[in-house]
């Protein structure tokens, strides 16, 4: 089964600045790589709360379904063009994820990190291998996307890898 996904951007203080229509299969554009999420890293240039809303979300964690809530505001246009850092920074939490040490499958596929650290809900566990507690982790935290850590933050292993049918 699959369902639509919208990258939901909100400020600091969870106001909604917009989002990014993902379309289904979470899987399928939660690669490196991919252009889709390479625009969303671009705008995450300044910190921003990022949830991979779920149209069918059944128990979202803020009481409300995201994905039909971001419908209020205008998307977003994500830069086609520009550089992307190496680095997710979640600043809530103070840690980060080092995209360059992201395993690869045998179809040599790199999960990128982002779709399934902020995804709610969670995507199908049965479709990865790894530390599936990852899965949503990170929804609605503040994320930024950067070349270089701060002090203070330590580094969160993304062992996750996407299991072939």
């Amino acid at each position: 089964m699959w369902q639509l996904y919208r990258a939901v951007l909100r400020t600091g203080d969870h106001r909604l600045l917009g989002y990014v229509d993902a379309g289904p299969r979470l899987m399928e554009h939660a690669r490196i790589g991919h252009h889709l999420v390479q625009g969303i890293e671009r705008l995450l240039t300044e910190p921003a709360r990022v949830t991979w809303a779920g149209r069918d979300a059944q128990r979202p964690r803020l009481g409300e379904n995201l994905y039909r809530t971001a419908g209020s505001v205008a998307a977003l246009r994500p830069p086609e063009h520009g550089a992307v850092g190496r680095y997710l920074l979640n600043h809530d939490l103070r840690i980060f994820v080092d995209k360059a040490t992201v395993l690869e499958n045998e179809a040599r596929h790199r999960i990128h990190p982002l779709p399934l650290l902020t995804a709610e809900p969670t995507p199908d566990p049965g479709r990865t291998v790894g530390d599936r507690t990852l899965l949503g982790s990170w929804a609605h935290a503040l994320i930024s996307v950067r070349d270089t850590v701060p002090k203070g933050y330590e580094q969160r292993k993304f062992d996750l890898v996407e299991r072939l049918s």
